[in-house]
């Protein structure tokens, strides 16, 4: 189990780097376009569309990285004022509704993209393309999220009765 846990950390920092490097790679695009806008008059073609396109693909996978760093969006004021046991029983909770969570999410982003692969259906903008490629990413990162849930309840159900420490905000 330590070598999938750390083989899957080493995934999870990669989907962090790829998040960077798009989050990097619009910012140039932006850069780019305003020297453009500015010297010549021009613009890089399909700015926008592409940019819609790159912050999908840096949330999909920025996001389960984001959840196993202890970085995404927690409120844990209660956690810090309830008992310990508590609130370790709160965070197996919040795991195993997370995990179920995302499984549903998961099923459900499978059945539409798949639904989509099968109607032909094409976005029309600047760029022409299947609808499916936009919802290609979402099944990856249920999977992901749904296995760094896995992943979270077994380190709080194995680690001592608190609340996580990457989770406190004191």
């Amino acid at each position: 189990m330590k070598r999938f846990e750390a083989a899957f950390n080493r995934l999870l920092d990669a989907c962090g780097a790829i998040s960077a490097t798009l989050a990097f790679g619009v910012t140039v695009m932006i850069m780019l376009n305003v020297i453009l806008r500015n010297a010549v008059g021009g613009r890089v073609p399909g700015d926008v569309e592409l940019s819609e396109y790159v912050m999908l693909l840096m949330t999909v996978t920025a996001a389960p990285w984001l959840l196993h760093q202890g970085q995404h969006v927690r409120i844990d004021l209660m956690l810090q004022k309830i008992p310990r046991a508590l609130g370790w029983a709160c965070e197996l909770f919040v795991d195993a509704l997370g995990f179920v969570v995302c499984v549903l999410m998961g099923v459900y982003s499978v059945r539409v993209l798949l639904t989509s692969y099968g109607s032909g259906v094409n976005i029309v903008k600047e760029f022409t393309i299947p609808e499916w490629w936009t919802f290609w990413p979402m099944p990856i990162m249920f999977v992901l999220l749904t296995i760094e849930f896995v992943l979270r309840f077994r380190r709080v159900w194995t680690g001592p009765r608190q609340i996580r420490a990457e989770g406190a905000s004191i």
